[in-house]
This record gives structure tokens, C-alpha cells and sequence, in this order.
């Protein structure tokens, strides 16, 4: 009987791709690549698009809802269309979605969102000051989803 070859997670996927992304521009509203010419990040945007470099096609919801990761864009839309998980599990889990509100006008406060590295650092798109790095997660990140579909074996 044949052993299947191990397949890394969507996961690690993911944060392999938006590493990638490290010290590009950040531009708010940004579309970002897969445009060649567009070298730019917001925040949703580079998790939008970390998660179609991985191979999700879409995101399910606690509801069971689900949403087409082409639309999966706006970090509080992102909070709402994933599934919500508690934060110190947010930033043990890599690959799950750290949520910051700073923004009391959209809904929820929902403002920025980072990608967890699962050891207490994330990768994110920032701020025009920063552009896309890597840093220890901040006090201002106080709720956490993942993306279930990242969590099984990649194709």
C-alpha cells in the first residue's frame, strides 16, 4: 500500500505567500496584485488575496454561510464571514485572523486585520508608515475567526 506524500496545510500556504508580500507599500483601498503593475496592500486586501494564493475558494461562516473568497474583502466583512474562535487561540492558531477595532463608523468598530503566525507575531498590511510587516501582536487586536477551510490538506 502506497503512503500518500504529506500536503502542508492551507495555512501554511498562506503565511508562505504573504511573507512574500513583506515591506511592499500600503495604500488604503488598494486592490493589490495579482495586477503585475500593482505592488500595494491594504489590510483585507492582502488577506483576500493570501487566501486564493493558498487555494481557498471560499469562507464558511459560524452560521454556516458562505462566501466566495472573490468577495471576501473588508476587514469587517472578513469578521463577519468567518467563524469567530476566542483570541489566545487566535494567536496560538497560525493562519487565523486577527481583528483590531479602530474604526467606531464601520460595523462592529472593525477597522484592521492581521494574519496570526501562531506564535505571538502577525503579518499585516499595516499603515502608509509601514507598509506590509511582520510584528508582535498589539493590544489593539481583541477578536479572532479562522477560515476553516485553510485547515485541511492542500491540493
Amino acid at each position: 500500500m502506497a503512503i500518500a506524500p504529506w500536503q502542508p496545510s492551507r495555512a501554511a500556504r498562506l503565511i508562505v505567500e504573504v511573507l512574500k508580500e513583506v515591506d511592499k507599500a500600503y495604500v488604503l483601498g488598494s486592490e493589490g496584485p495579482p495586477e503585475a503593475h500593482l505592488r500595494t496592500w491594504d489590510c483585507s486586501e492582502l488577506v483576500q488575496h493570501g487566501l486564493a494564493w493558498a487555494g481557498v475558494t471560499q469562507v464558511t461562516n459560524d452560521e454556516g454561510l458562505i462566501t466566495p473568497v472573490s468577495k471576501f474583502d473588508g476587514a469587517w466583512f472578513q469578521w463577519e464571514r468567518s467563524r469567530k474562535i476566542a483570541l489566545d487561540a487566535g494567536i496560538k492558531t497560525p493562519g487565523a485572523l486577527l481583528f483590531a477595532k479602530t474604526n467606531p463608523d464601520r460595523p462592529h468598530g472593525i477597522g484592521h486585520v492581521a494574519i496570526s503566525l501562531g506564535n505571538g507575531y502577525i503579518v499585516e498590511a499595516r499603515g502608509k508608515q509601514y507598509g506590509v510587516v511582520i510584528g508582535r501582536v498589539r493590544p489593539s487586536f481583541t477578536l479572532a475567526t479562522k477560515v476553516p477551510e485553510l485547515y485541511c490538506p492542500a491540493i
